[in-house]
């Protein structure tokens, strides 16, 4: 219950911080001088996931979910 209520707050500053900032695509259309120098991004793109929020889905992932056997061989 407590990774839910975790992931619920995650969701919710998500989308906070989704109201601040631009999305990448805009951001580099509008900007193509400045790359992107860390911290918070997102893309509007559903095919486009950034590094940082597929390493965090992974860790979480890794804590649920069951180690599994030895490869096929």
């Amino acid at each position: 219950m407590a990774q839910t209520v975790q992931m619920m707050e995650e969701e919710e500053d998500e989308a906070f911080l989704r109201q601040l900032v631009l999305p990448e695509e805009d951001r580099r259309r509008r900007y193509p001088a400045r790359p992107w120098t860390g911290g918070y991004r997102w893309f509007r793109s559903h095919n486009i996931i950034p590094i940082e929020q597929w390493r965090r889905r992974k860790r979480g992932n890794r804590a649920t979910s069951p180690t599994s056997g030895t490869a096929n061989q």
